[in-house]
């Protein structure tokens, strides 16, 4: 079985190698103000494969998950402003690199997209985008994914949290009530 796996992971990098570069569309600066494209090289495309590939059940798929996500921000950061991003919205105001939910929730969905059409999530799949309200003026966005074997659904949001750090993947159900780490 170990054999089977190799070949197969061999099979996927040397398909990614010759599939290049994956262009996505970014978005930042609050509201996805400004927006660009950005090209996740073939190389980025087989660690990710490689590490979402080490998860041998649902919960090792969200650590690793975690790992691309926090992969993806940095290659764009070599092209776009994003590491002045702030977790939240208070620190970052004034900064073009800026992002909010609703920039990282887009930014999510599109990775997530990319990483099902290339079947390299196993145990979950991409769901509706969450939002919450708990005060009329304090809205929240965040892509999610659903467990394929459970059916729960759990956020990854990465708004929380400065540039360089992992997202937050929690249950729908905690998000919702206001989690906030």
């Amino acid at each position: 079985m170990r054999r089977a796996g190799l070949i197969c992971a061999l099979w996927l990098a040397l398909w990614l190698a010759q599939a290049g570069a994956e262009p996505l569309t970014l978005c930042y600066h609050y509201g996805c103000d400004r927006s660009s494209t950005i090209d996740l090289p073939a190389d980025a495309l087989i660690w990710m494969a490689g590490r979402l590939r080490q998860a041998d059940n649902a919960g090792a798929e969200r650590a690793a998950l975690q790992d691309v996500v926090l992969a993806f921000y940095q290659i764009a950061a070599q092209t776009l402003p994003l590491a002045e991003d702030r977790g939240g919205n208070q620190e970052d105001a004034r900064l073009l690199g800026r992002m909010d939910c609703i920039d990282h929730t887009h930014n999510l969905h599109q990775l997530l997209a990319l990483l099902q059409s290339l079947h390299l999530l196993r145990y979950h799949q991409p769901a509706a985008d969450a939002f919450r309200a708990p005060w009329l003026f304090n809205e929240h966005h965040a892509a999610t994914v659903q467990d394929i074997d459970t059916g729960d659904v759990w956020v990854v949001d990465g708004w929380f949290r400065d540039f360089g750090a992992p997202p937050v993947v929690v249950p729908l159900a905690l998000w919702k009530e206001g989690f906030s780490p």
